[in-house]
């Protein structure tokens, strides 16, 4: 009899517990499949500065899917990052701004995968207003126009800028009104959020984040310049196969949503 009722209470306590589980699951909004429970882990993600916003935004989706999954983050201009990887032989994943920009890790074996994720277009920005009244590319050549250019030995659009004004015969001359040359795309947008300068050529998708502040000079010698960033697997990484399913994700209908929020054109899969 002692034994029945020993029976009869376990399974009861048994059910009690079974049906909390499923409450608990059930509130949390997420099921088995959605959220894979892992043993805590880290990702080492690095960033073009000018992509900061929409890979941030993209890793904080992917990481709603994984519990315990940690991402650090090494966001800076391309060549600075390259340097990291090359001399620290560490990381996971890399959001770079020009596909371009890979060919030092290319040539040293570190680059296991990589996916074409966005277009990245160049534009010739102004303060609002056009202070400076800036309305074609031959006018960074008038005295007393400042003008502000990425570090072409630290970031592609600062690249893209010398080569594009090279090409059309005024780089010297423009290089004359140069007040500042800086090591991101963002510290460009302070220069001309701020007033201090009369022009900069920046990628057209940053310009949304100084919304209210900057405007676009649409120019055609900028044209054939437009990039396509790239999500990449490092071949150092120590979670080959989560890095894999981040650098995917990037390019997943659900992180295509957040790439065009912030402007970016998606690259035809």
């Amino acid at each position: 009899m002692r034994t029945a009722n020993l029976i009869r209470k376990t399974g009861f306590l048994f059910t009690v517990i079974l049906v909390g589980v499923l409450f608990v699951s059930g509130c949390s909004g997420k099921t088995a499949a959605e959220m894979k429970p892992r043993e805590p882990k880290s990702l080492l993600v690095y960033c073009s500065a000018g992509l900061k916003d929409p890979v941030e935004e993209i890793c904080q989706a992917f990481k709603s899917h994984y519990e315990g999954l940690d991402i650090n983050y090494s966001i800076a201009g391309s060549a600075q990052l390259n340097s990291q990887i090359l001399l620290t032989q560490k990381g996971d994943v890399y959001a770079v701004s020009d596909e371009e920009e890979l060919k030092p890790l290319q040539d040293k074996g570190l680059v296991a995968w990589e996916r074409s994720l966005v277009y990245h277009t160049p534009v010739l920005a102004v303060p609002k207003g056009n202070p400076g009244g800036i309305n074609k590319l031959s006018d960074l050549t008038r005295q007393g126009v400042r003008v502000a250019l990425g570090d072409a030995g630290a970031v592609p659009i600062g690249k893209i800028a010398d080569k594009m004004l090279e090409e059309n015969g005024i780089l010297e001359a423009v290089n004359k009104n140069v007040v500042v040359r800086t090591a991101t795309v963002n510290e460009l947008l302070v220069y001309l959020s701020s007033r201090q300068v009369d022009a900069a050529i920046v990628w057209e998708e940053n310009c949304r984040s100084a919304k209210g502040t900057v405007e676009v000079i649409k120019i055609p010698e900028l044209e054939e310049y437009v990039k396509i960033t790239k999500a990449v697997v490092l071949s150092c990484s120590q979670e080959n196969e989560l890095a894999r399913e981040l650098a995917e994700f990037m390019g997943s209908p659900q992180a295509m949503e957040i790439w065009e929020k912030y402007g970016y054109r998606p690259v035809a899969s």
